[in-house]
């Protein structure tokens, strides 16, 4: 006899058993909670090492861009507080590198928010498709004779095999 929690499915004269269903919405959630969590949840061990290594890539780049930023700000300040001692260009050079690295800074934040929602909706997608059935037999079984059809009208019988 199978678990309660399980569905049987007949097929031909064998009994197979899925496996119970995972929950879309704890799977969200411990995807939310901690990135990764929720692919091992769902048993997709091998998504977890690729979203943390591109999650620690992202905070990486993020904080150097973010450290560039600040070392570039404060020269370019100096540099307006004191005129007289900096040149033009100096000035317009840390001002540029003080705007690239800032846009840098904020794309690497970008992608690290794309990487944890697409994060959150894998988990759920996984946990939803989890007790799908991807086995071999593909078969459809369809009788258009158990359906009244007027003898007037033309039948057309597709018959698919693999």
């Amino acid at each position: 006899s199978a678990p309660s929690d399980t569905t049987i499915l007949l097929q031909g004269d064998t009994l197979n058993v899925a496996p119970p269903g995972k929950s879309p919405a704890l799977a969200m959630t411990l995807s939310a909670i901690l990135p990764g969590m929720g692919q091992l949840y769902n048993r997709s061990y091998w998504k977890v090492p690729v979203i943390a290594g591109l999650g620690g890539y992202f905070i990486y780049t993020f904080l150097e861009n973010n450290r560039d930023y600040i070392a570039y700000r404060d020269l370019y300040q100096a540099g307006l507080a004191a005129p007289a001692s900096g040149d033009q260009n100096t000035l317009a050079y840390h001002k540029s590198l003080r705007d690239f690295y800032r846009g840098q800074r904020d794309s690497f934040g970008w992608y690290f928010l794309l990487l944890y929602l697409i994060n959150i909706a894998d988990a759920y997608v996984d946990a939803s498709l989890f007790s799908f059935d991807v086995g071999d037999n593909l078969a459809y079984r369809w009788n258009p004779d158990a359906v009244a059809i007027p003898s007037a009208m033309p039948r057309v019988h597709l018959r698919i095999r693999f």
